[in-house]
């Protein structure tokens, strides 16, 4: 195993005060990389918007509370405010700096005190010139390794590939075990209750479909500004069968994957990746996905797409996993790991790119 003994990590990451997908990846690489002996400071940059419902903290304890009592006191974790002197002090204390994300002063002082730094990028180059994105294009070139959570956010950012750059997708704490495929039930949707992640056209479409709710149920794992709006659309169209669930714990998530029938995963958003059909295909539980950004990549080549936007293409998706036969969804079932291997990679790939840029071996 990689030996991390001793070395100071720093990872900085931008926050909205919700648990989500960095947050998730955070810890996940946290967890691995204390397990190699590093001591890891997770700073948590507060940005606009910012506010707290108490997920990360939860999240956060669940994790760490599988830890050893050695783990646990190599690491630690805080908010900060942007422009903190907090995080300057960190950086001069630490070996390296990993950031999700182009935070622009974590690179500026990463290169002030001399220090390695290293970043994930999560988010593709949104189009035009600002300010913003200027100062943004400064962050990730020069950070000493870049990673991309995919081939679709990397086009946005490096049409002509740099020396220093891949592609990595981010994991979370992958489901485990299985559920026997007679056992299984329905449609999943995990994911915010936000605009343009699919989730009014997926009612929309359950809807239409209208299957035994017993055998198909649709439930709708996550919260978020929609959540009010949901819950009147079910009421007042009587929709049968949809189970929402509120915001659970990883634990839970993980459940809900492995018992699910098919992962469904509709945005329209230019999403940066999907983690949730790579965590459904982990635990060999198929995908009903838009063509929509990364989710091509993580849904895999087997899953059944349905074009972004449209009730009536995600509509005839539904209805297709309704009717296909036991024999034909067995088979989905052995097609849908088909290639996760080469695509998720592992997580020692960032303790072996630590010590290459610290020159330790």
């Amino acid at each position: 195993m990689t030996d991390l003994s001793d070395l100071k990590i720093l990872m900085l990451a931008p926050c909205l005060g919700k648990y989500g997908g960095i947050e998730s990846f955070c810890l996940t690489l946290c967890t691995d990389i204390l397990k190699k002996g590093a001591i890891v400071c997770l700073m948590r940059k507060k940005v606009n918007g910012f506010c707290s419902d108490g997920s990360i903290e939860k999240n956060e304890d669940e994790i760490s509370s599988n830890w050893s009592l050695e783990l646990k006191e190599k690491f630690s974790s805080q908010y900060v405010a942007p422009r903190d002197s907090k995080i300057h002090q960190a950086i001069k204390d630490c070996d390296l700096v990993h950031l999700h994300n182009p935070v622009l002063e974590g690179v500026w002082w990463a290169k002030k005190e001399k220090k390695p730094c290293v970043m994930t990028v999560y988010n593709w180059r949104r189009k035009g010139f600002s300010p913003r994105t200027l100062a943004w294009e400064w962050a990730v070139r020069n950070a000493d390794r870049r990673w991309y959570i995919s081939e679709f956010v990397w086009n946005t950012w490096e049409k002509i590939r740099r020396k220093g750059s891949e592609r990595l997708p981010v994991v979370s704490q992958m489901p485990q075990g299985k559920c026997d495929i007679f056992k299984r039930k329905g449609f999943l949707f995990i994911g915010r209750f936000v605009p343009n992640k699919g989730i009014r056209l997926l009612l929309d479409a359950y809807h239409r479909v209208s299957p035994d709710p017993d055998i198909w149920p649709l439930t709708l794992v996550g919260d978020g500004p929609l959540r009010d709006e949901v819950s009147q659309l079910i009421s007042d169209k009587l929709i049968k069968g949809v189970k929402l669930t509120g915001f659970v714990s990883e634990s839970e998530r993980h459940r809900y994957t492995r018992n699910a029938k098919w992962m469904v995963t509709p945005p329209h958003t230019n999403e940066d990746l999907g983690l949730t059909p790579l965590e459904a295909r982990s635990v060999g539980v198929p995908c009903i996905a838009t063509n929509d950004g990364g989710i091509p990549e993580t849904a895999g080549k087997h899953a059944l797409f349905c074009k972004r936007g449209c009730v009536k293409s995600l509509a005839f998706r539904l209805k297709e996993a309704v009717k296909m036969c036991e024999a034909e969804y067995e088979l989905k079932v052995l097609e849908t790991k088909e290639g996760l291997q080469d695509y998720v990679r592992p997580l020692d790939e960032y303790a072996k790119n630590y010590l290459q840029l610290l020159h330790r071996n």
